[in-house]
């Protein structure tokens, strides 16, 4: 899993990934190290997890497109 990389390279302000639940430590250890990005969780078929994280702005907003 190279979640973290997406987080520090990536310039697209939302990215999403689909993961089994004992994933999940290590997503919250990537947001943490990345505090930058939010992250929501919400279940997925087939006993995954789905998993968005979505980037701040500079400033504290939100990313131009989010509500």
């Amino acid at each position: 899993m190279e979640v973290g990389w997406y987080l520090r390279l990536s310039r697209a302000p939302r990215v999403e990934a689909l993961v089994d639940a004992p994933a999940l430590p290590a997503l919250e250890d990537q947001r943490a190290m990345n505090p930058s990005w939010s992250m929501d969780v919400d279940e997925a078929g087939g006993g995954g997890l789905r998993v968005v994280f979505t980037r701040e702005a500079r400033g504290g907003r939100q990313e131009a497109g989010h509500d």
